[in-house]
């Protein structure tokens, strides 16, 4: 049953990946009339819309809703199931090609860490992810595949949290 459906997608707050996803297509035009060259905003907008589907786990009803029987760890995947193709279709519509193993490891890292620290916390390894690793000057996506299992290891293991 899809009882679900309608009041988890208007629990969601949707803006963040709203305001990303046209941050992107804004930043994606710019870039094709000017030449600018994309390689190094892949990165930043992989992690923009990892922490946007992240910031969209937080349930500001979380309190209220502790005594249903519904666990909160079902109430995030179902946001999860709302969320996910957003994100892949804002990916997709934003023209800058932004990798999906980079935006896959990113969303995992950022949910693993938001089911065992709050969305907060979640959304903001993404970002600092990227940012620390361009500041160090190594690359972000380096085994992509290492850092999914480990984020799905972590999140097997927290999923009663």
């Amino acid at each position: 049953m899809t009882v679900w459906l309608v009041p988890t997608a208007r629990a969601i707050s949707w803006w963040p990946l709203v305001a990303v996803a046209a941050l992107l297509a804004g930043a994606s035009a710019l870039a094709e009339r000017t030449d600018f060259p994309v390689v190094g905003l892949l990165g930043i907008a992989a992690a923009a819309l990892a922490a946007a589907v992240v910031a969209g786990l937080h349930d500001a009803a979380a309190a209220l809703l502790s005594a249903v029987p519904t666990s909160l760890a079902v109430r995030r995947a179902r946001r999860l199931l709302l969320l996910l193709p957003v994100e892949l279709a804002a990916s997709w519509a934003s023209g800058l090609n932004v990798p999906l193993g980079g935006l896959v490891a990113l969303t995992a890292a950022g949910v693993a860490v938001a089911f065992w620290a709050g969305p907060l916390a979640g959304a903001a390894v993404p970002l600092a992810w990227v940012v620390v690793a361009r500041a160090g000057g190594f690359a972000w996506d380096q085994h992509l595949a290492l850092v999914t299992i480990a984020a799905a290891a972590a999140l097997w293991t927290g999923r009663n949290r």
